[in-house]
């Protein structure tokens, strides 16, 4: 007994050593349900237990902490920020190869989106420690992207002659294509611009858009998944090195935990989204409005037409003859459609 006892109390001597490390984690948006329902009790609750104290996260979101969402990888690479998430349309400004995941119209389900999340995963991370030293630890999907409309519509045609706020380039494209006039604006004045007739439509997930208030300023939403806002758990290279290995491991399974568990969750959030545009009794997480839910699911022909002529050459053009390779090394054969350079 007291052998074991000096062989044990060298180990609980250094791990009450070991010295907590601070970090700061930049998370999702405010008026989506991941950020409080996931990311704040994850990182302040889940990791200090996960690490046995080594590691005691404070978390913002991104729509409280002043930074843009094209600097967030700027910021991860110099080390301003040491965590965050970030969401790949909208910071792939420079780095458009990065948006190809969430590319209107490759995702028509969640069937589709976890098959193509799978076979991109290992590029993405690969392409964001090569250019930016960051280390991608999960993939996040917190809700689908729709359309809010403040007159009648019934399906995707419809856009054509309407001004729609888009949140990426390639939405822009999708509904330019269908003869929309597309506006990326932050998605916080969109509610005032609709009201003032300033916009006609508006992309954005079906519980953060009843979250701003577009519940009572659009009268039409539809069911049709323009895209999925797909955010990166991404981490600075030296604060990853710096962590020591049992540390990296801990956050890695965790994480991988809490993916799944977004994952999973996305069908029901987007429902209850739906539900509460709707004014339906089952609504839990938002405002009950009184909007009209345009069931409208994907014609696959257009799609993949829109896919073929308009989507994936506009993202080539703006990506480059290397991104074209890439797609098709990775994605024709399960898409069955090649890129051009």
């Amino acid at each position: 007994m007291v052998m074991v006892l000096a062989l044990l109390l060298p180990l609980a001597l250094a791990r009450a050593e070991a010295p907590s490390v601070t970090v700061k984690v930049l998370g999702f948006y405010t008026h989506a349900g991941l950020y409080a329902e996931f990311e704040e009790p994850f990182w302040t609750q889940r990791v200090p237990r996960l690490t046995e104290g080594r590691l005691q996260p404070s978390i913002t979101p991104l729509d409280r902490a002043g930074i843009r969402e094209a600097e967030l990888l700027s910021f991860l690479r110099l080390g301003v920020l040491q965590v965050a998430t970030v969401p790949l349309a909208l910071a792939a400004g420079d780095d458009p190869e990065l948006s190809i995941v969430d590319l209107p119209g490759l995702n028509p389900d969640l069937p589709s989106l976890r098959r193509n999340l799978l076979e991109w995963r290992r590029h993405l991370a690969t392409v964001l420690e090569e250019r930016y030293d960051i280390q991608m630890l999960a993939l996040l999907v917190p809700t689908t992207q729709v359309l809010f409309c403040r007159e009648p519509f019934s399906r995707l045609d419809d856009m054509a002659g309407r001004r729609i706020r888009v949140g990426s380039v390639a939405q822009g494209e999708l509904l330019e294509a269908l003869g929309g006039t597309a506006t990326v604006m932050p998605l916080n004045l969109t509610p005032a611009a609709l009201r003032d007739g300033k916009l006609d439509c508006a992309v954005t997930g079906p519980m953060p858009g009843n979250r701003i208030g577009l519940a009572q300023v659009t009268s039409h939403v539809s069911r049709l998944p323009l895209s999925w806002f797909v955010s990166a758990v991404a981490v600075n290279g030296a604060t990853w090195r710096g962590l020591p290995e049992a540390t990296r491991r801990a956050l890695q399974a965790g994480i991988a935990e809490l993916e799944a568990q977004v994952m999973d969750g996305a069908e029901a959030a987007i429902e209850d989204g739906f539900a509460c545009n709707a004014g339906l009794p089952r609504c839990v997480g938002g405002i009950r409005g009184r909007m009209v839910v345009v069931d409208e699911q994907w014609d696959e022909p257009e799609r993949r037409r829109l896919l073929r002529e308009v989507l994936l050459p506009r993202w080539v053009a703006r990506c480059g003859a290397d991104c074209a390779a890439t797609w098709n090394r990775i994605a024709a054969p399960s898409v069955g459609m090649r890129a051009e350079p």
